[in-house]
């Protein structure tokens, strides 16, 4: 909210920033202010619409509750916040377990926060924790055009982003090259005569996704393979999208020769499939994942995978986020690009003669 002030000496107009009140919230709302309180601190007796409403509406006037903000914050607590959307991908419970010991070496604990925080409102809930104990945050869910790091900023939070970069965001983040890694999984399948692809890939929405996307398609363009002849299937990071994707390709009468999965979890999804179907791998369909989690290089599935340096990726992230705390929130931002590598096992081979 903005009060225009007029000087009786010098008339010009002078812009002055007001905090929105918790009158302002419930006037949004045609609410009464004691509901509004009671939505905000959390009082069992409303409703959860009622309280959604709430939080949407403070969250979209910049309302904060009086306790918090980070300048009541009398000293460091060595607390760090690690946002994660789920649990069911494995590189995630492996990005954890090494963020929590690169942290704890430099003196710092992990509060795991389990959200997938896709908009401002969903920052609320956290409120308390974020603004009265953690000193910074890494983001390893955001999402291309994540409102909650610009939140973030806006309220002097230092944040990393790890994995994931949000556009336009000038925040410290630490990933791999998506659109070179998405061209060397296909140039792979390429140089082994695959021309017939299939990309199963996560949400259209994550950096990772359409980055690995582009580069795929591109690169594929670049050398002849029409964009037709590419099947793509965007969803979620998991074992059942890659099942459900690779049952529809392997399902059609000019069926890929191979596939790319999104993940490691996506491929092995794809790989029940072929089984299922009764496909042999790799003599009549190649597959191969991304991040090469520990799972990929088991002798029972041997998946060709493209490799994350996920351990320094996590030591990389939390040695920033403490550059980041120490400088007091005013370093540039600075970009991490990490390198991959192509780790070639059983399930890719030569393109089948016929399909």
């Amino acid at each position: 909210m903005k009060l225009r002030l007029v000087n009786a000496k010098d008339p010009t107009d002078i812009d002055v920033a007001v905090a929105p009140t918790l009158h302002d919230v419930a006037t949004r709302l045609g609410l009464a202010v004691s509901t509004v309180s009671r939505a905000l601190s959390g009082h069992p007796a409303i409703s959860d619409k009622t309280r959604s409403a709430v939080q949407a509406a403070a969250a979209e006037l910049g309302y904060r509750l009086p306790t918090q903000g980070r300048g009541s914050r009398k000293s460091a607590t060595h607390l760090v916040g690690v946002v994660v959307g789920a649990m069911h991908n494995r590189f995630m419970t492996v990005l954890l377990e090494h963020l929590h010991h690169a942290l704890e070496g430099l003196g710092y604990q992990v509060v795991l926060l389990i959200d997938s925080m896709t908009a401002t409102k969903d920052l609320l809930a956290f409120r308390p924790l974020i603004d009265g104990y953690l000193d910074g945050i890494i983001f390893a869910t955001a999402t291309i055009d994540s409102p909650l790091v610009f939140e973030l900023q806006r309220r002097g939070i230092p944040c990393v982003l790890v994995v994931r970069s949000v556009d336009d965001a000038n925040v410290d983040t630490v990933e791999i090259d998506n659109i070179h890694a998405g061209s060397e999984a296909v140039r792979h399948l390429f140089e082994l005569g695959h021309r017939r692809i299939g990309l199963v890939m996560g949400p259209a929405s994550t950096s990772t996704s359409r980055d690995r996307v582009r580069g795929a398609m591109d690169w594929l363009q670049r050398h002849g393979v029409p964009a037709a002849d590419v099947h793509l299937v965007q969803g979620d990071y998991t074992h059942e999208a890659g099942y459900s994707a690779g049952m529809a390709m392997l399902g059609q009468a000019q069926r890929v020769t191979a596939i790319v999965g999104g993940n490691d979890t996506i491929a092995l999804g794809v790989l029940e499939a072929a089984r299922r179907k009764g496909i042999a791998v790799p003599s009549q369909l190649s597959v191969i994942g991304f991040d090469d989690m520990p799972l990929a290089g088991s002798p029972l599935i041997g998946l060709t995978s493209i490799r994350q340096p996920v351990e320094a990726m996590a030591r990389t992230a939390a040695q920033r986020l403490v550059d980041r705390m120490q400088s007091h929130n005013l370093r540039p931002a600075r970009r991490d690009i990490l390198p991959i590598e192509l780790i070639r096992r059983d399930t890719t081979g030569p393109a089948p003669a016929q399909v």
